[in-house]
């Protein structure tokens, strides 16, 4: 194997969030999928920040922690446009890597299966780090462990990818609407229950000592914990999604399947934006026999649209990337989705510096109108630094990390 800067067109880079992609050279890497992975980290951090500044308690149980006209706004938008696609699309761009990862690794002459397995049990352990000493919402342990079953699918053709798929998307909605437990009540037990979460919560990430906030972290991590078990179908659906794409190689060349993507961009912004838009209706109406169809609506929404809507998002930035004037607009989103990984710890170290009170202790103040403004502002300044970063270096900084027995330096970008 040559070492980073021994020969420029046989390197291999690493990247993390686990969807780590083996390239023969910078000019064929898929920019397109750089860019939708910077753009996800994006939205992956708008919907970040209301649990890194308030109870996780709280926002389980649906409690309205913020009045006003522009924190309920900023709810409905991210509601609607944000919450639960950018994490399906993470998932998507996990299995979409592993086969890029394996044909890499091939075209090289490498053991497949015995290189892709170091790096999920270097994804698991760095997502223990995050989850126990950084932040309990850690996404990273659950791609590792997910990724060893994603494993048993490698060797499948297309077709059998897209039926698992399929199913996998399928089982967690029915199963919920079947038993008949589609959502949450809304009563007064629940919003009391959800106030004095937040209280206690505050009191604890907001002015308590570091090793309560350490206790209470370990806490909330393990609740996080049971429920990413219970959504483990739908992100290995995902993961399987992204993989299909990939053999089908469906983003390689997206002039040449065009009009495949244009439906699926059609089909799954239609279908995503009318599920998610029917629940919003009902949540909002005044005729009760309508409004008591919500949590149905609400589930198949999240659990049905969000999917759909990732699709759509991952179809709609592919086909603007067609176009010379929107390709330089999207072009900057690929410096921080090169360094994924680095920047998703980043956000949380940063995140939590601001809100725990080891760092500036305004938990519980930052309402959600002005989380989006913040997380927008700690984007930007990512961004400029991923791309100064990147001038000088072929990856991010804990990227090279994950992979401590393969460099002796960071690599240096050669020009």
């Amino acid at each position: 194997m040559n070492r980073f800067g021994t020969n420029a067109s046989n390197q291999i880079s690493f990247k993390e969030r686990g969807d780590a992609i083996i390239n023969l050279s910078a000019n064929e890497r898929i920019q397109i999928i750089d860019i939708i992975r910077g753009i996800a980290i994006l939205g992956i951090l708008f919907v970040n920040m209301s649990f890194y500044s308030s109870s996780l308690m709280a926002i389980s149980l649906q409690v309205e922690l913020w009045q006003g006209f522009w924190n309920k706004s900023a709810e409905l938008f991210r509601n609607i446009f944000i919450d639960e696609k950018f994490i399906n699309i993470f998932s998507f761009l996990f299995g979409f890597g592993m086969i890029l990862f394996k044909e890499g690794a091939i075209a090289k002459g490498r053991r497949f299966i015995p290189l892709f397995s170091r790096r999920l049990i270097a994804l698991f352990l760095f997502g223990l780090i995050h989850g126990w000493f950084i932040w309990y919402g850690d996404i990273l342990l659950h791609y590792a462990v997910l990724g060893f079953f994603l494993l048993l699918f490698h060797k499948c053709k297309p077709r059998t990818l897209l039926i698992w798929s399929i199913l996998l998307l399928s089982l967690l909605p029915i199963v919920i609407l079947m038993s008949g437990n589609a959502g949450m009540p809304a009563s007064s037990d629940l919003s009391r229950m959800g106030q004095e979460a937040m209280k206690h919560d505050t009191a604890i990430y907001g002015s308590g000592s570091f090793i309560a906030i350490q206790n209470q972290r370990f806490i909330d991590w393990n609740s996080t914990l049971i429920n990413q078990i219970l959504f483990y179908p739908r992100i290995l659906g995902m993961f399987l999604l992204g993989s299909y794409f990939a053999k089908r190689k469906i983003l390689h060349n997206i002039s040449g399947h065009l009009r495949l993507v244009k439906n699926i961009c059609k089909c799954t912004g239609l279908f995503g934006f009318g599920l998610i838009m029917l629940g919003v209706f009902t949540q909002y109406s005044s005729n009760p026999v309508i409004a008591g169809w919500h949590d149905f609506l609400f589930v198949l929404g999240m659990l049905v649209g969000s999917p759909l809507l990732a699709l759509f998002y991952i179809t709609f930035f592919a086909l603007l990337f067609q176009k010379e004037n929107w390709k330089r607009r999207l072009l900057p989103f690929s410096f921080v989705g090169k360094m994924a990984f680095t920047n998703y710890i980043a956000q949380s170290v940063i995140c939590t510096l601001i809100f725990y009170s080891y760092g500036l202790g305004l938990y519980g103040k930052v309402g959600t109108f002005a989380g989006l403004w913040l997380a927008l502002g700690i984007y930007i300044l990512q961004l400029i630094v991923s791309r100064l970063w990147l001038q000088k270096y072929q990856m991010g900084l804990l990227e090279w990390m994950a992979y401590p027995h393969l460099f002796t330096s960071i690599p240096l970008k050669i020009s």
